[in-house]
């Protein structure tokens, strides 16, 4: 019986492969992978260089939704803090319910449940996460 990899296996083959030749689709590949679980873990240094390095602002979203599901670890409380700056709606609200309790992330939060600006979806969250604390 000829050896069959896993499915996450051939999923990080995918990302990797989509990684080097610039195809579209990673971010379908990430959700992929997000599905996964735990097992797909060997892909988070993948996605953690692709969170930081993708001009695209939508796929930090991605990025950082399957690292957390997967759940990675080295570096993901810097990325949820950093998503609390994001210009995409999503990738805030994730930093607003995963970034660690410390002054900075209060203060952020605080400033986004008081900005005006800010659409709604974010500003319940960030109100949710401060009378929670």
């Amino acid at each position: 019986m000829a050896w069959a990899p896993c499915g996450p296996c051939r999923t990080l083959r995918r990302l990797r492969r989509s990684c080097t030749t610039g195809s579209a689709g990673i971010e379908a590949t990430a959700r992929r992978l997000a599905r996964f679980g735990a097992a797909a873990a060997p892909a988070a240094p993948d996605l953690r260089r692709l969170w930081l390095h993708t001009p695209h602002s939508y796929a930090r979203a991605v990025y950082l939704e399957a690292l957390t599901a997967i759940g990675a670890t080295a570096g993901l409380n810097y990325a949820h803090t950093e998503s609390l700056w994001d210009c995409q709606e999503q990738a805030r609200l994730l930093g607003i319910a995963h970034a660690p309790d410390n002054r900075t992330t209060r203060a952020r939060v605080t400033e986004l449940r008081d900005d005006p600006m800010e659409v709604a979806d974010v500003r319940a969250a960030a109100a949710e996460r401060l009378a929670a604390a």
